[in-house]
């Protein structure tokens, strides 16, 4: 009982270090949230930003999981799950929807091309 008490303290412990990248996010999305545009260089940080950010959830489900089954009182942990998945979720949908915003970038001499051509390494110019 003593190891399974010991053992939910430290899963407690790690969820803290998921819900703090929550956080994290949370604030450099406002600080590009405040921007007209993203440069090129914002809206890259920002896509592969997202991708670790994504990450965090599958390893967030699994720890909640673990909590959940040695919890005494799973009805509280139910409650840390849905608050966590719900600031999750709409920071993947605010950082979606930064992304879509700035679907093209401005080249130096003032063409546009697609997030996906310069990626992808195919520059399409349109003016």
């Amino acid at each position: 009982m003593a190891d399974e008490k010991k053992e939910r303290e430290r899963l407690i412990k790690k969820r803290s270090g998921l819900k703090s990248k929550l956080t994290i996010f949370n604030n450099y999305l406002t600080l590009l949230d405040s921007c007209d545009e993203l440069s090129a260089v914002q809206l890259l940080d920002l896509e592969s930003r997202f991708k670790k950010f994504d990450a965090v959830y599958p390893i967030f489900d699994q720890l909640q999981s673990d909590i959940e089954m040695l919890s005494e009182d799973p009805a509280d942990e139910i409650e840390e799950r849905e608050q966590f998945e719900n600031q999750f979720h709409s920071l993947a949908a605010t950082a979606r929807h930064l992304i879509g915003r700035s679907q093209h970038l401005t080249l130096r001499d003032g063409s546009v091309a697609c997030v996906e051509d310069v990626t992808q390494g195919v520059l399409v110019f349109t003016h």
